[in-house]
């Protein structure tokens, strides 16, 4: 008899453990996952708009946005694509006036699917007489996310 109390209630003391083990226990953190974004391609394209005056000319950059996640889609509105001019370069005695271009900033504004991908472009106009070469900083989601510096040649 007294077996079976001390077996019984070892049995009992156990499963206790158990419960308040269960209950009391701290909760695991949740780790948030997020998508896989990163660049693919960039690429440079000119084109030239015809006008009464000098034609237009424009610098189109079109930047490839990747989710490599194969399970998770970006939000809309969760990606965005910054590209900075940092060095224009003129070639050797050509006089221009004050030209500057300026940062721009493009929020993808619709979901992005896993192993899917989407161009952004970005124009910048040219003065009249064309650089030897633009150097561009392209970054997904600053101040963390992917960067990659570019260079534009006249020649391309």
């Amino acid at each position: 008899m007294i077996r079976k109390i001390a077996l019984f209630s070892s049995l009992l003391s156990l499963l206790l453990f158990q419960i308040t083990g269960i209950v009391f226990s701290q909760p695991k953190a949740v780790v948030e996952e997020k998508a896989d974004i990163r660049f693919g391609k960039i690429t440079f394209q000119t084109r030239e708009f015809e006008s009464a005056t000098p034609p237009l000319k424009m610098l189109e950059i079109q930047v490839e946005i990747l989710n490599k996640n194969r399970r998770l889609v970006a939000p809309s509105n969760s990606i965005r694509v910054v590209v900075v001019p940092k060095e224009i370069k003129f070639p050797e005695g050509t006089s221009v006036a004050e030209f500057n271009l300026t940062q721009e900033e493009i929020t993808v504004p619709f979901p992005l699917s896993p192993n899917t991908g989407r161009i952004v472009i970005f124009g910048f106009s040219l003065p009249e007489k064309k650089p030897e070469s633009i150097t561009f900083e392209v970054q997904i989601n600053p101040p963390d996310g992917e960067n990659s510096v570019v260079k534009w040649e006249s020649g391309n």
